[in-house]
């Protein structure tokens, strides 16, 4: 029952970082107007990554269950304000504000799940939860798209209010026993790392506007742009000396960013988020071009990765534990290959609407390499940690993936971007590239019908232009599935019953070795 409940907030708020991809065009329609349209799902990415640390530390030091239902509670209560919205400024506020309990559910769910399964049930239940993730961001563009032609856009609030329901009835059943740490509530709070969560909002926003913004509402070399980067830098190598010195219970402790195969296992989160996200939010643009299809119908054609991801989990998390010995490296690093020969097929994919055989497998086999490494490079990450130790490096892989997501977004729409400049110039050159400055893949999704107005000799070449140019958005993830498979040669083969001495976690890694070591206590 307890992976029922964590499958379902995970699910809804996966869905929930997709879903308005498909209805902004109306709800800017609705509200006349198109200003902070783009905060909409920024503001929920800021939030919902920056604040998972906060909600991870609570939970150590108050227990899982209180921190993980307050969360769900705030995620629904703001589901409702984001459905009832009346304006773009409320929607956004709104937006930011369902996040934040987005931010306690994602890294909680997996902690939680951590805790109450045996090391021998953990890589299953982990597979089976990662493909309810691949799911749930699949889901939510297709979601969004069903409302955009049959509904109204306020249901992708409201819609959250039963499945969330379901969940928190569930999870205040099974999580009602769970133990609560020992010590004085009064001394926890006021022994908080207030300075340091400061430190890392700050610098988290300013690092995470600076993606979101530069490239679409600021050229890269703005003043603003290179501000929040410089700034924010500086802000984070503040927090890490407030972590080392001052902090009694610091957010993020830094010895776990001291040893080299967590930081392996991060790095290659990073760029596995890089792919994952990209691909997941490119793909349905593809096929609204190539097939002159509207939102639902493209959303549609990308079942193939999202059941290669599925099945690929589930097979990567049944078979990752043979007769004793564990193989999160073998299976991470067969599935980052896999997406690195993925992406270079998805490059060949042919502009033929009736090539549907290869559409389809190349993306089964980006899915496959996909569920083959997502949760195995998290179950490297932990085995062999002190368990005080696991619930902050869960919440940093999770953290790195979806940062790496965000980073995966902003080079696609720039390659994009680019290659539309050179397709307007061209094929109509009477529309000056300026007037692309600013548009992204939601403004390209408006752009699809509109070509369908056009006159045939004109509207073609665009088409095949953007089709073009997302072939380039997907083999630029090459070289950072490469890269990933690269790092996770390094990973080692440690059971997660197994707890390594301090001085073995913290030698710098050799590739393709296994650490098995000896079993002490924390």
């Amino acid at each position: 029952m307890a992976f029922l409940g964590l499958s379902l907030i995970m699910f809804m708020v996966c869905a929930s970082e997709t879903i308005f991809n498909q209805v902004l065009a109306p709800l800017k329609k609705e509200f006349k107007t198109s200003i902070f349209a783009q905060w909409i799902e920024v503001a929920f990415l800021l939030t919902c990554v920056m604040l998972q640390p906060v909600w991870v530390k609570l939970a150590e030091k108050f227990g899982r269950p209180w921190p993980l239902l307050a969360s769900i509670v705030v995620f629904m209560a703001f589901s409702i304000m984001v459905g009832a919205a009346n304006s773009m400024s409320v929607m956004c506020v709104a937006r930011a504000l369902q996040g934040v309990g987005g931010a306690g559910m994602m890294p909680l769910s997996l902690v939680v799940l951590t805790d109450v399964l045996t090391p021998t049930e953990r890589p299953v239940y982990m597979g089976l939860l990662g493909a309810v993730v691949i799911l749930g961001k699949w889901t939510g563009p297709l979601i969004g798209a069903a409302l955009l032609e049959h509904s109204t856009w306020r249901w992708a609030g409201y819609l959250n209010l039963p499945v969330g329901a379901g969940a928190l009835a569930i999870l205040t059943v099974v999580l009602y026993d769970l133990p609560t740490p020992p010590g004085n509530t009064v001394r926890k709070l006021r022994d908080f790392d207030y300075i340091g969560v400061l430190f890392w909002l700050g610098g988290s926003t300013m690092i995470l506007l600076g993606l979101s913004f530069g490239g679409s509402e600021h050229p890269w070399r703005s003043v603003i742009i290179v501000c929040l980067f410089v700034f924010g830098f500086i802000t984070i190598l503040v927090f890490a000396g407030i972590e080392a010195k001052l902090a009694k219970w610091p957010i993020i402790p830094l010895r776990v960013l001291s040893r080299p195969r967590t930081l392996l296992a991060l790095i290659a989160s990073l760029f596995i988020g890089v792919c994952m996200y990209g691909t997941i939010m490119f793909t349905p643009v593809y096929y609204m071009f190539l097939l002159k299809e509207g939102p639902l119908a493209s959303a549609k054609h990308i079942m193939w990765l999202v059941l290669g991801g599925c099945l690929g989990s589930i097979v990567a998390g049944l078979l990752v534990n043979v007769r004793g010995r564990v193989f999160y490296r073998e299976w991470a690093v067969l599935g980052t290959s896999v997406m690195a020969v993925g992406y270079g097929l998805m490059y060949l994919w042919p502009a033929d609407p009736q090539a549907t055989g290869k559409h389809a497998g190349y993306q089964v086999f980006v899915g496959l390499g996909l569920g083959f490494c997502m949760q195995q490079v998290l179950l490297a990450s932990q085995a062999g940690l002190p368990v005080d130790e696991i619930s902050t490096v869960t919440t940093l892989i999770d953290y790195a993936r979806t940062l790496g997501g965000m980073i995966g977004l902003v080079i696609g729409q720039v390659i994009l971007k680019e290659k539309m400049f050179e397709t307007i110039r061209e094929s109509f050159s009477a529309l000056a590239p300026s007037n692309l400055e600013g548009q992204d893949v939601v403004s390209l999704e408006s752009m699809a019908p509109m070509l369908g107005s056009l006159p045939q000799s004109i509207a073609q070449p665009m088409y095949d232009g953007v089709v073009r140019a997302l072939n380039l958005v997907f083999v630029a993830d090459v070289p950072f599935a490469a890269i990933a498979c690269i790092l996770c040669l390094f990973l080692a083969n440690v059971p997660l019953h197994v707890i390594l001495p301090a001085k073995r976690l913290e030698e710098l890694p050799q590739p393709l070795s296994d650490l098995y070591g000896k079993s002490t206590t924390p």
